[in-house]
Parts: C-alpha cells; sequence; structure tokens
C-alpha cells in the first residue's frame, strides 16, 4: 500500500514539473481522483494576487464535494504562502495567494476527504 502511495505520488510530481513549464494549469490523476488546477493570471506577478482554481471528479466524473482544499507555496529562502482554497459548488475550490517576492515558487495543492489526503505539486514563476 506504501508503495502504492509513494509511486502515485512521484508520478504526480513528475508529471507536475513537466507541466510546470507552462505555467498554473495542469490536470492529473491522483488517488482516483481527476484534479484540475488553473490561475488566473495564469503568469503570476508579485503585489497582485493569483486566484487557484481546483476542479476534483471522481473516476465516474461526478464532481468531489467534501474536500478540505488548500495551497501552500515555498521558495528556497523560505519566504512561504498560503491560502485556503474554498468550495463554490460542483467540485470547483477557489482561493487566492498574494506573491510578495518575485522568482521561483514550489507550490503544493492538499486535498484531504474523508479517507483520503494527498498532495499535487507544481512550480510558478513569478514575475515583478
Amino acid at each position: 500500500m506504501k508503495s502504492r502511495r509513494l509511486g502515485a505520488f512521484l508520478g504526480v510530481i513528475v508529471w507536475s514539473v513537466a507541466v510546470a513549464a507552462a505555467g498554473a494549469s495542469l490536470t492529473t490523476e491522483a488517488e482516483g481522483l481527476r484534479v484540475e488546477v488553473k490561475s488566473e493570471p495564469e503568469k503570476p506577478v508579485t503585489a497582485r494576487k493569483t486566484t487557484y482554481t481546483v476542479r476534483l471528479f471522481g473516476t465516474n466524473g461526478a464532481p468531489v464535494t467534501d474536500a478540505r482544499v488548500t495551497l501552500t507555496g515555498r521558495m528556497a529562502d523560505g519566504m512561504t504562502a498560503a491560502a485556503p482554497l474554498r468550495a463554490s459548488g460542483e467540485g470547483i475550490y477557489r482561493g487566492a495567494v498574494l506573491f510578495t517576492m518575485k522568482g521561483q515558487w514550489d507550490l503544493a495543492i492538499r486535498v484531504v476527504r474523508p479517507g483520503h489526503r494527498f498532495e499535487v505539486p507544481l512550480r510558478e514563476e513569478v514575475a515583478r
């Protein structure tokens, strides 16, 4: 069981690193869910809020409405950011982050629901 979870987690990491160059827009699967992540603006800048939208769907295509979703971020120098993503219906969760420094940010979308917990990592390059 642990090796299956580790394999799924590593698969998400590899996939999201490959997608990260295209901005904060990715679709992947984790723990039996389809996870879609988008940001507005697509290329974040400092001193302007970036809104993240996460859509969660089960294997049958039904929206997942029983999750708690948060976004956390960290820079290499230790600067951090965090935001809860609030449910807005039909498996959609939204929240905003204000990046205070330009540079590379390592982000994680954490999804917690009954009996499941996982993270989807992604990388953002924040401009000035």
